[in-house]
């Protein structure tokens, strides 16, 4: 949809996955047999919800950092439940409750584009799994698992992966998936004027053919350690060649394999999705109706989640967490390290185009502060690298490089040439989602704390996105996912090849590039580490960004919603697969 540019709002006061290629098996073969239909059909996992006053309650930690690759006896767990302040282990039914019903879920933004090869936000995601689905997935502890798949396989080099898809699987107008669905839809997301955002993610992939009828080979030209986990992700879901045959839009034509298709679509009103009766799981979804609303506004979308207008919402903010958390009426979900604030400099443009600026207001920044005013203290400062400590290729000599010291900040600008009395500079944000608004105003205070006059722009998230992904900004502070659990989820930002994170920001490293190639090529885990730990030494000598924290994720529901799991870590978005194993009761 088209959105018109507004006058920005100006303010001036602070109002896992480790590398599931790393351990060669006969052949390479992952996840086969066991993790077919049977297994799949086995919906259940643990249902980690927090409610009440229980205090054994545990958010869910991130397994990428150096957790097991799943085995080919790897199936999903039993689910356990905990709910209103106690615990208990009920069978997979009782745990996930009768089939039928609506669930009404406010979204804290109306998807701004339904085409599931560009990304547009966390919000747009929720939605986009409901519809599509990949020749794999994530699931409940950060797992891969086949989807359109079956099974695959990976050659001894490395270089061959060939998938076998499950037969029996429709199309929402009833057609069949097969083998072409998933050529054109990989030659779709390599097509450059696509503007897919896996894009170069996929552009290992030399070659992909149906082989034979219903087998799909992928020969890459490169090894590519985290491969399994863009597979994985709603951006490389199956669209359907007919639709693209006839010159259709995946945004306007929404023609998926998922759980639930489209009935209605009133963009910035509601998005009604109705079960898809024809769905290759048995027994799924639970729900008949499943109905996104959008509320841009964070406090009104709280208060139609206690006033019974809906049953569950994205996007808790902080300061609600603990009254969810300590109300039998609800439960609230949350996860770790699930995403992290930065600031984002554009380097086309004075005074950050030098890097020893952007790196002396890495010490200006209260990173705790953030963590405390904004995050009501759910968060963790990043004071070295960006990897989190929960990820096997966290540097932890970095650890504490940023501290904040406003005087070391002034002494290195002064170093630098630069007076920051005579600095003005505008910084990029949104009043839709207050995190942003409250991190932007924390910062700006800081900044004129060293005498750098500092203004905010403030727009809302449509126009926020618009204007970041065409780089008309100075600096901006974003929140960003925490990726796919394997660290080369890093490549996005930093490499010069990314046109909204680097190209258009006038940001290129050479050492950078070669090092986030190499990450991504090589398989060996140990080896893999000895290329993030200087990788993130230089990231952090030339500023790009300035980190900020680690934030908690939290969706919340009442108490009567069944089947819902947070996934670990940086994947907290794609905890709304289980959205078809959920139920109303």
């Amino acid at each position: 949809m088209e959105h018109e540019m507004q006058e920005p709002t100006r303010t001036t006061g602070l109002s896992r996955l480790s590398s599931l290629a790393t351990n060669a098996l006969s052949r390479r073969t992952l996840l086969k047999g066991a993790a077919s239909a049977a297994a799949l059909s086995a919906f259940g996992g643990i249902l980690a919800a927090c409610g009440g006053d229980d205090d054994d309650d545990v958010a869910p930690t991130a397994t990428a950092g150096g957790g097991a690759a799943p085995t080919a006896t790897t199936a999903p767990a039993e689910p356990t439940a905990t709910t209103g302040g106690g615990a208990a282990e009920p069978t997979a039914t009782s745990g996930l409750g009768a089939p039928g019903g609506e669930l009404i879920y406010g979204l804290s933004s109306d998807p701004p584009n339904m085409d599931p090869h560009i990304a547009t936000g966390a919000a747009a995601e929720t939605v986009k799994m409901q519809i599509y689905l990949g020749l794999l997935r994530f699931w409940l502890d950060g797992e891969i698992q086949p989807e359109l798949a079956e099974q695959y396989e990976i050659s001894d080099d490395g270089l061959t992966y060939t998938f076998t898809l499950r037969n029996g699987v429709k199309w929402h107008d009833g057609s069949d998936f097969t083998g072409a669905d998933v050529v054109a839809s990989f030659a779709r997301i390599q097509d450059e004027a696509t503007g897919a955002s896996f894009r170069s993610q996929i552009s290992v992939v030399e070659d992909i053919a149906e082989s034979s009828p219903g087998v799909i080979t992928m020969t890459l030209s490169r090894t590519s350690a985290p491969l399994l986990t863009y597979l994985a992700h709603t951006n490389t879901t199956i669209v359907q060649k007919a639709l693209l045959d006839s010159g259709g839009d995946p945004n306007t034509t929404i023609i998926g394999t998922g759980p639930f298709k489209l009935d209605s679509r009133e963009p910035g009103v509601r998005l009604s999705l109705v079960k898809n009766p024809d769905y290759f799981m048995e027994g799924l979804p639970l729900l008949d109706r499943l109905t996104f609303i959008p509320y841009a506004d964070e406090n009104t979308r709280m208060a139609a989640m206690r006033g019974g207008e809906i049953q569950m919402a994205d996007y808790v903010p902080w300061k609600d967490m603990d009254a969810f958390e300590n109300d039998p009426n609800f439960k609230l979900y949350t996860g770790d390290a699930a995403a992290f604030m930065t600031v984002i400099y554009n380097t086309t443009q004075p005074p950050f185009d030098n890097p020893a600026v952007r790196v002396a207001l890495g010490y200006a920044v209260d990173r705790q502060a953030v963590i405390d005013i904004v995050f009501f203290g759910r968060g963790t400062p990043i004071t070295g690298g960006l990897i989190a400590p929960n990820n096997w290729a966290h540097n932890a000599e970095l650890d504490g490089k940023f501290t904040y010291d406003p005087e070391k900040a002034k002494q290195l600008l002064q170093e630098a040439g630069v007076d920051p009395t005579t600095l003005s500079v505008k910084m990029l944000s949104t009043s839709q989602y207050l995190m942003h608004q409250g991190a932007a105003e924390v910062v700006q205070a800081n900044l004129r704390d060293i005498g750098i006059d500092c203004e905010l722009e403030l727009y809302d998230w449509p126009t926020t996105v618009d204007k970041g992904n065409k780089g008309e900004f100075q600096f901006r502070i974003h929140g960003l996912g925490m990726g796919y659990g394997d660290p080369d989820f890093i490549y996005e930002f930093f490499h010069s090849s990314n046109k909204v994170y680097a190209e258009i920001l006038g940001f290129g490293d050479d050492e950078v590039d070669s090092l986030l190639d190499q990450g991504r090529a090589e398989l060996d885990q140990a080896k893999r580490k000895e290329i993030y730990d200087p990788l993130q030494v230089r990231l952090s000598e030339i500023g790009h960004h300035t980190f900020l924290s680690y934030r908690v994720q939290g969706e919340v529901s009442t108490a009567n919603v069944n089947g819902f799991h947070q996934f670990p870590g940086g994947l907290f978005t794609n905890s709304h697969k289980t959205l078809q194993q959920t139920s109303v009761n």
